[in-house]
């Protein structure tokens, strides 16, 4: 068979394959949408709202703090008891990551209206630490939210408390915030879950000034540098170098 016969049998063959939506399973629309997963669905879920983790149709059926598909709520942390089980792991990775906080620091999870009372970010805020002086008083993190981002807003909260224990002081928020990212991309990067390569991505991709921009910045110097020197120059200066 010649090329032209070839490619006239794959074009019947792809002809008869129809597209179909990732949620329903129903035929495309003409018109349709693409999650941050690179997954497609239909326009008849054009109303639905899209879960906060991979940007799917959320199910309107589940109870939970935030917008989540069937398959992200599956391994929502939902309570304490949750936390205790799945932390170690993370703690272990941060901790090899050469960031270790000078006295236990607990996660506690909160309502999102809660942190919403306390946190400058108001609805798009997932955790928050609070600390006073050295002394970290409160790391909070948004009940439901599905192991990777749990484990991402973990390491970006530890970050804040390391700082904080360490005498850093009060940084620009650009210099606090891009650390804090750097971590938690960092941690990401070791993780299977493919949901992982869209956090990093949002991540990287964020176009804001202080999250963004300061990710950005702190990833920079850290390849220049290394890890070490660039918290030296951050301490004793208050900025990346």
């Amino acid at each position: 068979m010649g090329f032209a016969e070839w490619l006239a049998a794959y074009r019947r063959l792809a002809s008869r394959v129809v597209h179909v939506c990732s949620v329903c399973g129903r035929p495309m629309t003409s018109s349709f949408y693409r999650a941050s997963t690179g997954e497609t669905y239909c326009a008849r879920h054009a109303g639905e709202r899209p879960c906060l983790c991979c940007g799917m149709p959320s199910d309107p059926r589940l109870v939970m703090e935030i917008p989540l598909c069937g398959r992200c709520a599956a391994t929502a942390v939902r309570d304490q008891a949750a936390v205790k089980r799945v932390l170690p792991p993370i703690a272990k990775r941060i901790r090899a990551l050469s960031i270790r906080t000078t006295t236990p620091v607990r996660v506690r999870l909160v309502a999102r209206d809660e942190l919403r009372s306390h946190h400058p970010e108001g609805a798009n805020a997932l955790g928050m630490t609070i600390s006073m002086g050295t002394r970290v008083l409160d790391l909070m993190v948004v009940r439901d939210l599905p192991l990777v981002q749990f484990g991402s807003t973990v390491a970006h909260e530890v970050m804040h408390a390391y700082l904080a224990q360490q005498g850093f002081g009060v940084l620009p928020p650009p210099v606090a915030e891009g650390l804090c990212q750097l971590l938690a991309y960092a941690w990401l990067r070791d993780q299977p879950d493919p949901l992982a390569a869209v956090e990093r991505r949002r991540i990287a991709e964020d176009p804001g000034p202080v999250y963004g921009d300061g990710f950005r910045a702190a990833r920079a110097a850290s390849q220049r540098l290394g890890v070490r020197a660039m918290l030296d120059h951050v301490r004793r200066n208050g900025s990346f170098p």
